[in-house]
């Protein structure tokens, strides 16, 4: 089933215009949560953040934030899935629109969430990553900073990850430094301390991103949002990539680079752990 426009359909018989903007244009926000044993972790926080990235764009809420929560709680229910581990997409889009690039005057948005079970791979090994050559996140652009549909630079950075055999690729910002992973946030212990790109960098304001470094401050983990470059992660003592449904996944080789296991990713991941049902 899937919830659409204030309904649950079956999910072929769900029907958008073929004018959409979010098909034609990637006119749209999306948010991804993981559902553990029927309870959404983090469900204000990702719908605190789709509701500031539509008002940045000017895509209306067709529901204010509580409804889509119970929006959320019913597409859940419907999928009697309280047991289990579900993956959760809430899909937001500006709408139909007349031909061009500019929005309609008075848009009639689309919201569209899904609900799928999620079997999470095992990650303790940790992820082998490269560099993308093709791909760059623009650290200027008001989208870095948003969950938008146009997901096209982290479809080409993934692809060619695993064409390499390689689990993730980083995107690299203008400034040649390192933004985050194709659908991840980096996170690296250099010289005893836990960096991350700081969002100026390029980074998505990840939600267990922003878990992690509340952790780090109650864990007396000393961490620091910086710039972080090629030659820094290469002599990293450890490192991470973090999102919603991966959570924690330590990095074992960075390129030609093994990095160890380390502490301070095994401490939090078990932080991290402890806040979600099992």
């Amino acid at each position: 089933m899937i919830w659409l426009n204030g309904r649950l359909v079956p999910r072929e018989q769900a029907r958008i215009d073929i004018a959409d903007r979010g098909l034609l244009l990637g006119d749209g926000l999306f948010e991804t949560l993981r559902v553990y044993r029927g309870h959404v972790f983090k469900l204000e926080d990702h719908l605190g953040r789709l509701a500031r990235g539509a008002a940045e764009l000017g895509i209306p809420l067709p529901l204010d934030v509580p409804d889509i929560a119970s929006a959320v709680h019913e597409t859940l229910e419907a999928h009697h899935l309280d047991a289990a581990s579900a993956a959760l997409r809430v899909t937001l889009t500006r709408g139909p629109g007349q031909r061009g690039l500019l929005p309609p005057e008075d848009p009639n948005p689309n919201l569209i969430i899904s609900v799928s079970p999620y079997h999470p791979a095992a990650t303790e090994g940790g992820f082998a990553v490269l560099t993308s050559k093709r791909a760059r996140r623009n650290e200027g652009s008001l989208t870095a900073r948003l969950k938008t549909l146009g997901y096209l630079d982290n479809i080409v950075a993934q692809a060619e990850a695993a064409a390499e055999g390689t689990d993730e690729a980083l995107l690299l910002n203008n400034k040649g430094t390192i933004a985050c992973g194709a659908r991840s946030n980096l996170f690296a212990v250099i010289k005893g301390t836990l960096l991350t790109p700081t969002i100026e960098e390029g980074a998505l304001p990840g939600i267990t991103r922003a878990t992690v470094l509340h952790l780090a401050k109650e864990l007396a983990v000393q961490v620091t949002e910086t710039r972080i470059s090629h030659g820094d992660l290469a002599k990293a003592e450890e490192a991470f990539l973090t999102n919603s449904l991966l959570e924690i996944v330590p990095i074992r080789r960075f390129e030609s680079w093994d990095v160890a296991s380390g502490t301070v990713t095994r401490r939090l991941s078990e932080a991290y752990r402890a806040l979600t049902p099992r």
